[in-house]
């Protein structure tokens, strides 16, 4: 029962470390090239750290997580600068719509008429996202919100291929952040306390350690269940931004979010009761054998 348990709750831990990336990103007056590089510079010492003896096999497995988790931060970093915390958020855990879509067209794996119907509301609640978001910045920032939950969906399917090794994908992904991001870092840091502050915080605690706890999460986690615990940042994330900074998203906003939360939720709990149920019918076979 302990190990039943132990990867989502790893997950969940991971989710509400990432929910203060909003307001670590608003804090910051870095450019968001500047702002993924650095923290990715104190993330992949910590994921060092941990792996004690850190090498990277460069298998497809390993590169395509990377290039998935190194796209994922990047696009999100762009959208919280462009748009609203809660849009950036939101957005990005359309993911386990994006898990379904994937695993049919890459897995041949037919959709149930639930999954296809929680794909339809999810996408009519991201197109509520952008009936008020008429300046092209905002649009732009909605639009790589999405990407990022696209290739988010893809960190969680990659981390199940049999020959996948999480945590030389993490680091991969950030040694990849750092190089892109050094000419940034270079040419456009400054001295603000606050900004470092937040930056070492961002790096340390809020990616770092929540990856490490992540690579042993996702492992004994399956994807869709993980993607789907992981709903717990975007609940949280737009909280500590309107708390500490005042900003506030949109009715239109706001209506997108419930209609793809609650969509979310309903999948979740049809789904967890099919699983039970297969899982039921499994214990019942291997009885009778």
């Amino acid at each position: 029962m302990r190990e039943r348990f132990k990867g989502p709750l790893l997950i969940a831990a991971t989710a509400i470390l990432w929910s203060f990336g909003g307001l670590f990103i608003k804090l910051i007056s870095w450019d968001a090239m500047t702002i993924i590089g650095m923290r990715a510079v104190f993330a992949a010492a910590v994921l060092a750290l941990y792996m004690k003896k850190p090498r990277i096999t460069f298998r497809p497995s390993v590169l395509l997580g990377a290039l998935c988790m190194s796209g994922t931060t990047i696009l999100f970093v762009f959208a919280n600068k462009l748009t609203t915390s809660a849009n950036a958020i939101v957005l990005q855990y359309t993911s386990p719509i994006f898990i379904v879509v994937l695993s049919a067209v890459f897995l041949k794996k037919r959709p149930t008429a639930t999954e296809l119907v929680s794909v339809a509301a999810v996408f009519a609640g991201i197109a509520l996202f952008f009936f008020d978001q008429l300046k092209p910045s905002a649009m732009l920032g909605n639009i790589l919100a999405c990407l990022s939950g696209l290739t988010f969906s893809g960190v969680f399917l990659i981390n199940q291929m049999p020959d996948t090794r999480p945590e030389e994908a993490l680091l991969l992904g950030h040694i990849i952040n750092i190089v892109i991001g050094l000419p940034f870092i270079i040419t456009h840091i400054t001295a603000e306390p606050v900004s470092w502050l937040a930056i070492i915080l961002m790096g340390v605690f809020q990616l770092g350690l929540s990856y490490v706890l992540f690579t042993i999460g996702i492992k004994l986690t399956m994807p869709i269940t993980a993607s789907l615990i992981s709903f717990i940042e975007p609940l949280l994330n737009p909280v500590w931004v309107l708390l500490l900074t005042g900003e506030k998203p949109s009715a239109w906003a706001l209506a997108g979010a419930v209609v793809i939360i609650a969509t979310i939720a309903v999948y979740t709990l049809l789904s967890t009761r099919r699983d039970m149920r297969l899982e039921e019918t499994g214990e019942t076979k291997e009885k009778a054998v």
